[in-house]
């Protein structure tokens, strides 16, 4: 046998291992193709997953007659893309006006003479009582105030008085008094079937609420209604009163799916054109159908332990850790990703929020599991309520 003879069964065996290797190959299930590149904080993206420019998504508003912008309410990546699309808003052809969830309909007279010039924006905090209204931090939002200072937008109020939505919360619209009952919309347009379960899973979020009791899940939905449709009638109003197109910034939750503010819009000012914008945070799938474009904007959270969390594609990260607080002493440093806490396993700032809970309930340190250098680390926090000295 010659040594071309003896190379045959050698080769088949080996195209035959390819043929196998390929046939496992064709086996694998990947997960469907969503964002198609990876984002850094503020970058825009389509609703097919490609990377939009800032001039793309001043196409795709230019003839809005609703903008709506999601944010979370304590994420400064949100208040910076909120400021960047205002201003380039306000430079186009159709500057518009700005419509706040932040503030109620009866300080609209607050923000009248912050529009004519007549208060700074100094002032504001302690005119529209913002820390016992709205409760997050005034920095945030005080770059949009400047903005609109500077580039002349008119500022308008969206809310409903935060008594009157208490009081419904409690007692139902029934409970009004006819001079409360004028300071809401006349019908409460209520909620869209498809919203149900997404509201439902935000109750189980709020202590104290039972949502297997069709009471109060009915008294929630209708808050939530009474928020989205005051907003919209409101946002209404300023198209009229201003003739601009009109801004909305609200939390995400009135945003996403068109289920909150635009589907009131759609009601009260048939036929207007309404583009909507919301954060995506990473840690989700992407959903297209959320929003008519997005903005990459990972969930951050700082706790009074001196640590600042990040949570993003990769899981849940320390990104800075304040010297000498209780984190620090415990031994947590930036770059640690969280894996565990109170030894459950960690997806996301939700899951750190449930397990702190449950250690506070149970008066049990506060244990983390972190990976860092390719190693575990464990970090006892202590409990609630301790310094944190050692």
């Amino acid at each position: 046998m010659n040594r071309s003879s003896s190379r045959v069964p050698v080769l088949l065996g080996f195209l035959f291992c390819l043929a196998l290797l390929a046939g496992c190959a064709a086996k694998q299930t990947h997960k469907p193709l969503g964002v198609t590149f990876v984002p850094t904080d503020g970058e825009f993206i389509a609703r097919d997953g490609s990377r939009l420019s800032l001039g793309q998504v001043m196409a795709l508003a230019a003839d809005a007659d609703y903008v709506l912008i999601g944010e979370g309410h304590k994420n400064p990546c949100d208040h910076t893309v909120q400021q960047q699309l205002t201003w380039a808003l306000a430079q186009g052809p159709r500057p518009p006006a700005i419509g706040l969830e932040m503030v109620a309909a009866d300080r609209q007279g607050v923000l009248d003479a912050f529009n004519q010039g007549r208060l700074g924006v100094d002032d504001l905090p302690g005119r529209l009582d913002w820390d016992e209204r709205w409760g997050y931090p005034f920095e945030l939002f005080e770059p949009l105030f400047h903005l609109a200072k500077d580039k002349h937008l008119p500022v308008a109020a969206l809310n409903a008085p935060p008594e009157i939505v208490r009081k419904v919360a409690r007692e139902g619209l029934d409970s009004l008094t006819d001079e409360e009952q004028g300071m809401i919309p006349a019908y409460i347009i209520r909620q869209p079937a498809e919203q149900e379960a997404f509201l439902k899973e935000v109750m189980l979020g709020h202590e104290g609420k039972d949502a297997k009791d069709p009471e109060q899940v009915d008294r929630f939905f209708l808050v939530q209604s009474l928020w989205d449709t005051q907003m919209a009638a409101r946002a209404v109003w300023m198209r009229r009163e201003y003739r601009r197109p009109v801004l909305i910034i609200a939390g995400a939750g009135h945003v996403d799916f068109g289920w909150g503010i635009a589907q009131r819009l759609n009601v009260l000012d048939r036929g207007a054109a309404v583009v909507s914008l919301t954060p995506w945070r990473g840690v989700e799938n992407f959903e297209p159908g959320a929003a008519d474009a997005f903005f990459y904007c990972p969930n951050i959270y700082t706790s009074r332990m001196g640590m600042t969390l990040v949570e993003g594609q990769g899981g849940v990260t320390v990104s800075e850790v304040k010297r000498g607080s209780r984190a620090d002493l415990a031994g947590l440093r930036p770059g640690d990703v969280l894996e565990a806490f109170q030894g459950k396993r960690m997806r996301s700032l939700m899951d750190l929020h449930k397990a702190g809970q449950r250690a506070h309930k149970d008066d049990a340190p506060l244990v983390l599991t972190v990976r860092r250098d390719g190693e575990t680390v464990r970090i006892d926090l202590g409990r609630l309520g301790q310094t944190g000295t050692r």
